[in-house]
């Protein structure tokens, strides 16, 4: 599995979480060239966070796709600085025969 994390500039330019109420948010860009089954992990750490609070996927490249972070049975992320992200796709897709495009996420945490 293969992807790269780029962080969104804001209206400024600024390319760092910013503050929201306690908590910080970052919109970033999750680029998925080679997608297994299971999906991708995400860490904190790749979008300038310590921690992960929230997660909501705010838009997808593919309009036959969908995404969705993936909760345990617990209703929490894969771990408080990391959470996976699930591809709704094709087969061929689902066996990381191509390239999946982006997916538009906007992440909740602390730094």
């Amino acid at each position: 599995m293969t992807h790269t994390t780029t962080i969104v500039a804001d209206h400024k330019g600024f390319t760092a979480p910013r503050v929201s109420g306690d908590e910080y948010f970052v919109d970033a860009n999750i680029n998925i060239t080679a997608y297994v089954q299971n999906g991708i992990t995400i860490t904190a750490s790749s979008l300038g966070l310590a921690t992960i609070s929230a997660v909501m996927v705010i838009g997808v490249e593919e309009e036959t796709h969908s995404a969705q972070a993936v909760l345990t049975s617990a209703g929490e992320y894969l771990s408080t600085s990391s959470f996976k992200l699930l591809l709704q796709a094709g087969v061929a897709e689902q066996a990381g025969t191509g390239d999946e495009g982006i997916v538009r996420v906007r992440v909740y945490g602390n730094l």
